[in-house]
């Protein structure tokens, strides 16, 4: 056997036919293992990933084996390629040849001298397995594994089935009437998008509902960054080629409920990156999506499993009739660091057993992190001055009144109602922008409690610009002040939590947005407030470009657990700037 080590993925139709053959040739041949994903990943994550791609000739020269895999950019890690894309990843061959093979990887690992190994979502019933630990040893290196994930399958054979043949699904009663209630106007069906083209229509949409998904939930999707979504426009249009790519979308006329892009490889349907509106959660339309694609499954014959793929959902356990496991392993070559990654799983394995405890120590975890994080960035100073707040502060919030000023505007912006869509659209156009996705998630649960309403200026091509909220000033909560404000007038308004994107400021959008926003609340018989803590001084600069004016400030004092505020709201018509001021 002859290995030859490349350092990329190289387009060619012959080494394409051949990896393809022998995928087809293993004994549970996923659509993981083909050339096209291991090419998508590489166009995709070219800056992150270093292809090492191991292939394997026997005596007729003919490719036997297949390695895909990746170094970090520092060199000093190796993965699978397809580690963080595939459900399923191995070393390809047959199970003859598997040992020589993966002994010859390893031995050309040994030789570029990397020290660390980690191959996740590796089939625990794969010969594999034992083959990397006892290699592994003989290189001199150290193999833990653990379970990374338990997948769910529906083998369709084995599925219950009424007398005209369908399939006994769960929640039947349920499932009938979700159904029944979104295609109130017209049928509930599947539509499935198979070119390249048909993908690329219908792509869009999935990946906005996903992100949208996710922000409801309290997370960014990973659909959000540009090489996710490279990454699922360039597989369609590799595995479209051969038929092996589906964009399923669950519809009623023209609207979409649920989407799930997916593949039909070897007679496996693979439920791979589903999602739903989120707005018709209380349908469950996932998992309506789901029992729909298992009935047409079952009704086609050359299907024989439904895959669910990765992660523990629990909608997916009441489909599943079997499982799979798959495996997370290390191999390293320091000891130390071996057995430090087996205390850590140990340790985090029992603090899992109790959700109580689970959740004390990622919020520990989350604070510490916090604050390495704030020391990194301020440093002694600013950890100086954050003990002295604790024990004694005095804050100064000036109070804002909208008085028709208006700045000149321009066609380029506009004021728009806040949606989820529109906070989807956020994520993906600011996801290297920490602190602006830490908004977009906030902005994401208030929107869906209604307890504000929430405005955004956009470009004239619909970037978001800038966010702001608007609510009752009466009884509203400041955290600057600790304490509930009183309104001068009931129909008083606060505008506020007002966040322009970090490469965004210095534009004008802040002063732009509440100026729009405060015409808005006027013309509906409202009027407008707003305020500024007098230390934000970027805030108080744009108010004082703005079409608001000062009227009154509250001060507040605080000693270790001690407060007071003073100064009062002026009575409607009551003369404006700094006569109205309680402490200045």
């Amino acid at each position: 056997m002859r290995v030859v080590l490349l350092r990329e993925i190289p387009e060619d139709a012959e080494l394409r036919r051949q990896w393809n053959a022998l995928v087809l040739r293993l004994e549970q041949p996923q659509v993981f293992y083909t050339y096209e994903w291991a090419l998508a990943v590489c166009r995709a994550y070219h800056a992150t990933l270093c292809p090492l791609l191991f292939l394997a000739y026997d005596e007729q020269d003919l490719l036997c084996g297949v390695a895909a895999l990746a170094s970090d950019p520092s060199g000093e890690r190796v993965s699978f390629l397809c580690a963080t894309t595939g459900d399923y990843c191995d070393f390809l061959s047959s199970s003859d040849r598997r040992e020589p093979f993966v002994e010859g990887v390893f031995a050309e690992l040994r030789r570029q001298n990397f020290r660390e190994m980690a191959f996740a979502n590796l089939p625990a019933d794969s010969s594999t397995v034992s083959v990397i630990a006892k290699h592994g040893a003989r290189h001199g290196y150290h193999t833990f594994l653990r379970t990374g994930y338990v997948c769910a399958q529906v083998l369709l054979s084995s599925l219950e089935r009424r007398g005209d043949d369908k399939p006994v699904l769960p929640r039947k009663k349920m499932l009938r009437r979700f159904l029944n209630a979104m295609g109130r106007e017209n049928p509930v069906r599947l539509d499935h998008a198979r070119s390249k083209d048909e993908v690329e229509t219908a792509l869009p949409k999935l990946i906005q509902a996903h992100v949208a998904r996710f922000l409801v939930t309290g997370r960014i999707s990973i659909m959000a960054r540009p090489e996710r979504r490279m990454f699922l426009a360039q597989l369609a249009n590799l595995l479209s080629e051969s038929g092996w790519v589906v964009l399923t979308r669950m519809m009623s006329g023209e609207r979409v409920f649920a989407w799930n892009y997916g593949f039909q490889f070897q007679g496996t349907w693979f439920w791979y990156q589903p999602t739903f509106d989120s707005e018709l959660e209380k349908y469950s339309p996932g998992f309506c999506l789901l029992a729909k694609v298992i009935e047409e499954a079952v009704a086609d014959s050359a299907f024989k499993m439904v895959d669910l793929g990765l992660g523990a959902e629990e909608y997916k356990e009441r489909f599943a009739n079997q499982t799979r496991e798959i495996l997370f392993v290390t191999v390293k070559k320091s000891a130390l660091s071996h057995y430090r990654e087996i205390a850590r799983y140990r340790a985090s394995e029992i603090v899992k057993s109790s959700r109580q405890a689970e959740a004390g120590v990622r919020s520990i975890v989350a604070k510490v992190q916090r604050a390495k994080k704030q020391f990194g960035a301020h440093g002694v100073d600013r950890s100086i001055r954050r003990l002295r707040s604790l024990l004694w502060t005095g804050t100064q919030v000036q109070f804002y009144e909208w008085r028709n000023a208006i700045v000149p505007r321009t066609g380029d912006v506009q004021l728009r109602a806040l949606t989820l869509d529109l906070l989807a659209a956020a994520v993906s156009e600011y996801v290297d922008d920490e602190e602006t996705l830490a908004y977009l998630l906030r902005a994401a649960q208030r929107l869906r409690s209604g307890e504000a309403e929430g405005f955004v200026l956009v470009d004239r091509c619909g970037k978001p610009l800038h966010f702001a909220w608007l609510a009752r000033f009466e009884g509203f909560f400041l955290s600057e002040l600790n304490a509930k404000v009183d309104a001068a007038s009931p129909n008083d308004v606060m505008l506020y939590d007002c966040w322009t994107p970090v490469a965004l400021r210095g534009c004008g959008y802040y002063a732009h947005a509440i100026e729009l926003i405060a015409d808005r609340a006027q013309a509906a018989g409202k009027r407008a407030w707003i305020f500024s803590a007098v230390s934000n001084v970027a805030s108080v600069r744009g108010l004082a470009k703005s079409g608001f004016q000062k009227r009154y400030s509250l001060y507040r004092k605080k000693v270790l657990w001690w407060q007071s505020i003073t100064g009062h709201p002026p009575v409607s018509g009551e003369l404006p700037a700094a006569e109205a001021s309680a402490h200045v």
